[in-house]
Formats: C-alpha cells, sequence, structure tokens
C-alpha cells in the first residue's frame, strides 16, 4: 500500500512538472506526456490526478492547456494553502525532521500539492497518504522552524503530550 501511494505522489508530482513545462491541452496529451516521463498511466488515472491536484486549463499562446492551479490565481502556491487551510482543519507536529500534518480523509494529496507549489524552502519533499502529509525538512532544527511559519497559513500545532 505505501508503495502505491508512494507511485501516485510520484506521478501527480511528475504530472504537476509537464504542465508546467508544456502546453498539454487534452488528458491524453498528459497520459502521453507522463508516459514518456517513465509513469504508466491511464486517462481515468490523469483524471483523478486532475481532480486532486486541482488542475486548471488557461490560455497560453492562445491555446488551451493544463496548469496547476496556481497558474490561475495572482496568489500563487502559498495563497493556494493558505485557502486550503481555511477551508480544512489542518493539525501538525515535529517529528524529528519531518513535519506530520493531518487533516480530513481524502484531502491529503491536495494539501501535499499545495505545499510543494507553495515556495517554502525549507521542504524538501512531502508524502501524501489519506488524511496525513509528511513534510521532509533537512533539519531537526528546520522542521520546527517550518512548522512555525506553517501556523501563519492557518495550520495549528498539535499539543506534545
Amino acid at each position: 500500500m505505501r508503495e502505491a501511494l508512494a507511485r501516485k505522489h510520484h506521478r501527480q508530482q511528475a504530472l504537476l512538472r509537464v504542465v508546467t513545462q508544456q502546453k498539454l491541452s487534452t488528458q491524453q496529451d498528459l497520459v502521453r506526456a507522463l508516459r514518456t516521463a517513465g509513469f504508466p498511466a491511464t486517462q481515468a488515472t490523469v483524471s483523478r490526478d486532475i481532480e486532486e491536484l486541482g488542475l486548471v486549463k488557461v490560455t497560453r499562446d492562445g491555446t488551451h492547456a493544463y496548469a496547476p492551479p496556481s497558474a490561475a490565481t495572482t496568489g500563487g502556491g502559498a495563497e493556494r494553502l493558505r485557502r486550503f487551510c481555511e477551508d480544512y482543519p489542518v493539525e501538525g507536529a515535529v517529528a524529528s525532521n519531518l513535519v506530520v500534518l493531518r487533516s480530513l480523509p481524502g484531502t491529503a494529496n491536495a494539501l501535499a500539492a499545495a505545499l510543494d507549489t507553495s515556495g517554502l524552502a525549507d521542504v524538501v519533499g512531502t508524502l501524501a497518504g489519506d488524511d496525513t502529509v509528511f513534510v521532509a525538512a533537512s533539519s531537526d532544527r528546520e522542521a520546527k522552524s517550518l512548522l512555525g511559519r506553517l501556523t501563519t497559513f492557518g495550520i495549528a500545532k498539535k499539543d506534545s503530550r
């Protein structure tokens, strides 16, 4: 199960990269780009990924193409993270060099995508499950600092009892 979640996360990160780098207008274009990047996917899988990542269609050079949701808003990734935290309760705690974030079931992938596009320098990477996101930082100290910054987005610190 962990391997499947990791594959999904890596595929979704690859999808975010390809829509940022290429003009892809259809779901079949996305399937082909993912396959070229080494991620076998079907149209149904890509359709679910589009929904979970919140991809949008924008106009680029006169044509419509998929893009990360931050491309459609002026606030960028940080604003997306702030809006996510307004819409869903998120609680965070530090475990060594990881920040562990808990949200509602089914929302972790969207939270991870918001973190990945937020531009926060201390975020080395994220791994999302159903209701939990592990955010890797370079060190224990940076993880604590990162959680402090995340509270400004509306993430509540979990009591460390």
